[in-house]
């Protein structure tokens, strides 16, 4: 008689954990992730709709991004890496016969925080050359100027809460006739030991949802394409 091995369940070798936000953002429950080992969701990335923090629609179109940074019991805490609207929302800012301008900064906060900040502006009507020279600097500005005062965490929740856009709006009205202004990406600098890396490089993935296994950094381009509505 021929004995056969029973496959082995491994959803049954899991454990889940429950995905805190950072103290800026109310530290409350945001996800349920699971793992065989906690150590598989140390540097874990987790990409949800900061309406699943705020439980406001008005927020449907940010999506926010969690490092796993700690574990605790059964308990995951992460931190902040960054943040990006969604390009459907943009198409709807960026329509014909208004010009949308934007910026990309590398940026550090009053606490030392190094990260990007990627802005846009949209005008009421087309603009001339000097008018959009003078707007991008003056937003690259007012941008640095503002980050430069404030630390990390209260500037990302100015930013979240759409307090940076309408801010940075009511200045730059003055010198162009404005739509909208939007911090619409910021993404934190990290860095990581090679040898970790490689580590979760291996791991692959063991959760569920928009879930992450390793670090990943994007090259900051000079400017990104929106689609543009009629």
């Amino acid at each position: 008689m021929v004995l056969t091995k029973k496959p082995v369940d491994t959803w049954r070798t899991k454990s889940w954990y429950a995905v805190i936000a950072p103290k800026f953002l109310g530290e409350v429950e945001v996800a349920q992730v699971p793992a065989s080992d906690e150590q598989h969701l140390v540097n874990r990335v987790i990409t949800l709709p900061l309406r699943e923090v705020t439980h406001d629609l008005s927020h449907m179109y940010v999506n926010i991004r969690l490092r796993v940074s700690e574990i605790r019991g059964r308990t995951a805490f992460t931190k902040f890496i960054g943040h990006e609207i969604s390009r459907e929302y943009l198409s709807t800012l960026v329509r014909r016969h208004r010009d949308a301008l934007r910026v990309v900064l590398p940026v550090k906060s009053a606490d030392g925080i190094d990260f990007t900040v990627k802005a846009l502006a949209v005008t009421n009507s087309p603009c001339s050359a000097m008018q959009k020279s003078l707007l991008r600097n003056a937003l690259a500005s007012e941008m640095k100027k503002k980050v430069a005062k404030q630390e990390f965490g209260k500037f990302i929740q100015e930013v979240l809460w759409g307090k940076a856009g309408t801010e940075l709006y009511g200045k730059l009205r003055k010198l162009v006739p404005l739509r909208r202004v939007e911090v619409y990406k910021t993404e934190l600098y990290e860095e990581f030991d090679v040898a970790e890396v490689q580590s979760l490089e291996n791991m692959g993935d063991e959760g569920a949802g928009e879930t992450e296994g390793e670090p990943t950094g994007e090259t900051v381009e000079a400017a990104e394409s929106v689609p543009t509505s009629a």
